[in-house]
């Protein structure tokens, strides 16, 4: 093989776009990547890209920043294209050749597509600011949930002992009536501002891991829906990161809601277990089902895609007409468990 052909197979390969021009920018080569990349041709002139467009230039200074200086380091701009659109990129050029006898001076110029990796970073970005909403409406939820027991919740119990003890010193039957009647008011909502903080921020979590948690949310769905049969299998370890725990409930709290408001279910099997460094989750239901293809996903299934996604996990959902639901999730906790000292 001729040494010119190997070299040019070797530009062909890369993925970057590789531009030999002269000091009128007219491109003398260029590799396929480039061609694909900028729809230019042979002999044509090298456009300036967005930056070098705008930016203002001295009486004998090159309006290209790249061809100024010897060799430049990698910037990032808007370069025309034949088709008109413009095409972030990432490049940079070097001197390669200057004949002292024809003064002809040659530069290559390398480009490199910035678009999918801007792509890319919004996206990290999305996902990050996602990660952040969910801590902090986690953090709140917790904040809250502590007002409410601690704060609301004991103000209630200390009006109930109070009107107790007022209870035991009348003699009247009607006022210790309506005193009873009271009593049972107050009762009433000690029972809904416990059953609210624990929907922000389930005490059992906190106390007792995640394990104890899904077996409490399990117990009560089985006591709000009798005539639904729950199988659950958990096997985890006592305790795992914070954030980890958390999400992984908030998941399966969402698809045992989704089921009972939609599924019309008369089974629930769940397997929740930990094995070679994640946990893994199984949810079936023989419901309904639905068509993933037609149906738009609700904000839960987005809710628990999201909540996956923010401790790196992988979500899947399998459904059909007539054949329930497949909920599987994957966590990794090789570095999320901590030392609960």
């Amino acid at each position: 093989m001729a040494l010119p052909d190997f070299e040019h197979q070797i530009l062909n390969v890369l993925k970057d776009g590789v531009i030999v021009m002269d000091h009128d920018r007219n491109i003398i080569t260029m590799n396929e990547a480039a061609e694909q990349l900028t729809g230019w041709r042979l002999g044509e002139p090298v456009p300036y890209c967005s930056f070098c467009q705008r930016r203002e230039v001295g009486p004998k200074e090159e309006r290209c920043y790249l061809m100024q200086h010897e060799r430049s380091p990698y910037f990032t701009s808007e370069m025309p294209t034949y088709s008109g659109k413009m095409v972030d990129v990432e490049m940079n050029t070097a001197r390669i050749l200057n004949d002292p006898t024809s003064g002809a001076t040659y530069y290559l110029l390398v480009l490199r597509d910035f678009t999918e990796r801007k792509r890319r970073e919004a996206h990290a970005l999305r996902e990050q600011m996602v990660r952040e909403l969910i801590r902090a409406r986690e953090e709140e939820h917790e904040r809250l949930a502590q007002e409410l027991h601690d704060g609301v919740g004991q103000s209630l119990f200390s009006i109930s002992l109070a009107l107790g003890a007022l209870q035991s010193d009348v003699s009247d039957p009607d006022k210790k009536d309506y005193i009873e009647s009271v009593l049972a008011e107050v009762s009433r909502l000690i029972d809904n501002v416990r059953g609210y903080s624990k929907q922000l921020r389930p005490i059992e979590l906190d106390q007792f891991g995640l394990g104890s948690a899904l077996s409490v949310l399990f117990d009560s769905f089985a006591t709000r829906y009798p005539l639904v049969t729950f199988r659950v299998d958990i096997r985890l370890a006592d305790r795992y990161d914070r954030v980890i725990e958390i999400n992984v409930y908030r998941i399966i709290q969402e698809a045992l809601v989704n089921c009972m408001k939609y599924a019309q279910a008369s089974a629930v099997n769940c397997r929740i277990v930990e094995r070679d460094g994640r946990i893994d989750v199984l949810f079936q239901d023989d419901g309904v089902g639905f068509n993933p293809q037609e149906v738009a996903k609700g904000l839960g299934l987005r809710h628990m895609e999201e909540r996956t996604k923010t401790v790196h996990g992988a979500f899947t959902l399998e459904s059909s007409i007539g054949r329930g639901t497949d909920i599987s999730v994957t966590v990794p906790v090789e570095r999320g468990r901590y030392d609960a000292d």
